[in-house]
């Protein structure tokens, strides 16, 4: 059994409640670096976090459902501006195909690619950084 990363996380509850969601619904999974992250937090960033690890031939059933449940999860939100529950998660991949591009990422930023997530309400259009309320 070959297993894949979906994601990481600095906090052991967001990553367990994740780690549930998948074990519920029938996936091979497990967390890596758990209790190294949980004794001593200091270190996530050493360690590069906690990893969720899935098998890796339910690698897309898997993403699917943490999409899902992140999708239904902020319909709950409403928008702090106009009140109204129509949040929608934008994701942005920076993968340049070229030298200087993932040089400039690696060295700026100590990777090659960057990922972003924010939060648009479609009915007002404002942009948020991070869901109200939640940190």
């Amino acid at each position: 059994m070959n297993f894949k990363q979906i994601t990481t996380y600095d906090n052991y509850v967001l990553a367990n409640m994740t780690l549930g969601l998948l074990q519920e619904n029938g996936i091979n999974c497990h967390l890596k670096d758990e209790n190294i992250v949980t004794i001593d937090p200091f270190l996530s960033p050493a360690v590069g976090g906690i990893k969720l690890m899935v098998q890796e031939d339910e690698f897309e059933l898997a993403q699917n459902l943490i999409k899902q449940a992140e999708t239904n999860y902020v319909k709950t939100i409403p928008c702090p501006y106009c009140n109204e529950h129509t949040l929608t998660v934008e994701e942005k991949v920076d993968a340049p195909t070229g030298f200087w591009g993932k040089l400039k990422n690696q060295v700026a930023y100590g990777q090659t690619s960057l990922y972003s997530k924010k939060y648009r309400c479609t009915n007002c259009g404002s942009l948020l950084n991070d869901l109200p309320g939640v940190e």
